[in-house]
């Protein structure tokens, strides 16, 4: 059957031409005896390792063919694994005829092992003379056109692995992660603090304000909320008893995406028990410039126009002193009218359908205070109405004990001296379930277990608590947060 004009052709058709091709000669390495998936290649060196044997060493090595040059009895390709990549020269006359053969039945896509001497070619490239070939995996589809380019956003998104294969060095931001993880467990171990695991699913999802996803236990025949935050289960564990831990968990919420927001991401959170606000701080800054240094060398990192400097002491500039000068707003005498006539001014949308004051004055601290934090500091002397899980200031009840790391106009870490008062505690998951009732979905859900938990007793405890990926985002000057997960969500095709 003729095949259509080019321009007649769909993209699909063109790959299902192609795919045909490749299921031919799949089948044709099968009537050869050749298995085209073998379990394994021994004795494989990585590329860069094979490398370094220089001219005349006799090196083995497997990986992705990514380039494809045949030039009669001898053909040129290039072969690439996680370490790098090298120049194969397979000739007729070193091969033999029949498995010269077999390159006819190769293309770009294809893993192949091969082992040989290395040479360098006239144009000077350290190149392996093939003396033995060996199929390791038949790709059936082509990579994408152009794929060393690969710039379509769309399809780096929804096709993670080619995004990968185009452009290796993608992966070093997944190394880089690892990396970063391990420097953080390195760090907290060091101070003693313990690993634990909490569970995922929850009757009442709590310690955060976020609206939570829902999934049906069928043995258990019961709604769970998958969790949004680590909190309230590690508070759990300080009543029980543990002093130091963290845990770098998975957490879910069900809200809008956005540059520097996921629906799931890996949260850590540590507590530590009879520790204070100003132990905290101490800590928190150390932790950061000993992470950041480790895992990249320096304490002064790029991030857009900006190079943030995390070199110590950090300095504190206090919320509610800000709203007064950014914002024009003293929480002391202003009244709830007052807020939302401060939210009109500065164009936030539909300010009347906030519902609570302590939206209103996020909304109104989003919008004129926090973009203008850039440089890693601490925000400090929040107001209670934002912080239903911190404990009140000694000197004034209307505001809290609390941190927030700010970094590049964002909240890139959040800590609190723990609210351990059950009375006070409950009165604030009251509050906060009048304005669930209200029409405010993030509003935080009253946990009888929590609370009763809290009634047997724990100690002074000051917690802290991060997202890896937005730390990472703005460590690694990426321009959204979807940049640092290997494979983000998508809306299916």
């Amino acid at each position: 059957m003729a095949l259509m004009p080019d321009s007649d052709r769909t993209p699909t058709s063109r790959l299902e031409e192609v795919r045909a091709a490749r299921l031919e000669k799949l089948a044709k390495l099968r009537e050869l005896g050749i298995d085209p998936y073998p379990s394994r290649f021994e004795q494989r060196q990585p590329i860069a390792e094979a490398r370094e044997a220089g001219e005349g060493g006799h090196v083995r090595v497997a990986g992705r063919l990514v380039l494809w040059r045949r030039h009669g009895g001898s053909t040129f390709a290039n072969l690439r694994d996680a370490s790098g990549e090298i120049q194969l020269n397979m000739r007729r006359d070193v091969l033999g005829a029949d498995e010269y053969e077999l390159t006819k039945l190769l293309d770009i896509g294809d893993f192949v092992g091969v082992d040989g001497e290395l040479f360098t070619t006239k144009t000077g490239e350290l190149t392996v003379a093939v003396k033995t070939l060996a199929v390791l995996t038949k790709a059936l589809r082509p990579l994408p056109e152009k794929w060393h380019g690969l710039t379509d956003p769309e399809l780096r998104v929804r096709k993670r692995h080619l995004a990968y294969i185009a452009d290796p060095d993608e992966l070093a931001m997944l190394e880089r992660r690892s990396e970063f993880i391990s420097a953080i467990r390195r760090f907290l171990e060091a101070e003693r603090f313990i690993e634990v695991a909490t569970p995922v699913l929850e009757h009442v999802p709590g310690g955060a304000d976020a609206e939570p996803f829902v999934t049906h236990h069928e043995a258990l025949d019961t709604d769970f909320y998958l969790r949004i935050s680590l909190e309230l289960h590690h508070k759990r564990l300080v009543v029980g008893g543990l002093e130091r831990l963290y845990e770098i968990g998975r957490v879910f919420r069900n809200e809008g995406i956005g540059r520097e927001h996921l629906q799931e991401f890996d949260l850590l959170e540590f507590y530590w028990a009879y520790a204070g606000l100003d132990d905290l701080k101490a800590l928190v800054q150390r932790f950061y410039t000993t992470v950041i240094e480790s895992t990249f060398g320096t304490l002064k990192l790029r991030y857009g126009e900006e190079t943030l400097d995390f070199t110590p002491p950090w300095p504190e500039v206090d919320y509610r002193e800000l709203l007064r000068r950014e914002a024009g707003v003293d929480l002391a005498a202003a009244s709830d009218a007052d807020l939302v006539a401060a939210a009109k001014r500065l164009e936030i949308a539909d300010a009347e359908q906030i519902v609570g004051r302590g939206r209103l004055i996020d909304a109104i601290y989003k919008r004129a205070v926090r973009p203008k934090l850039v440089q890693p500091q601490f925000l400090t002397n929040h107001p209670l109405e934002i912080s239903p899980l911190a404990k009140r200031d000694p000197d004034d009840g209307r505001r809290v004990q609390r941190i927030q790391v700010m970094m590049a106009g964002s909240e890139v870490g959040n800590g609190f001296a723990e609210l351990n008062d059950p009375l006070d505690q409950r009165a604030r998951f009251e509050e906060q379930q009048r304005l669930r009732e209200a029409g405010d979905r993030e509003a935080q859900m009253l946990d009888e277990d929590y609370l009763e938990a809290l009634e047997y007793g724990m100690p002074p405890t000051a917690g802290f608590g991060v997202s890896i990926e937005r730390w990472l985002m703005y460590l690694t000057n990426s321009p959204t947060i979807r940049e640092v997960v290997a494979f983000p969500l998508v809306r299916p095709e």
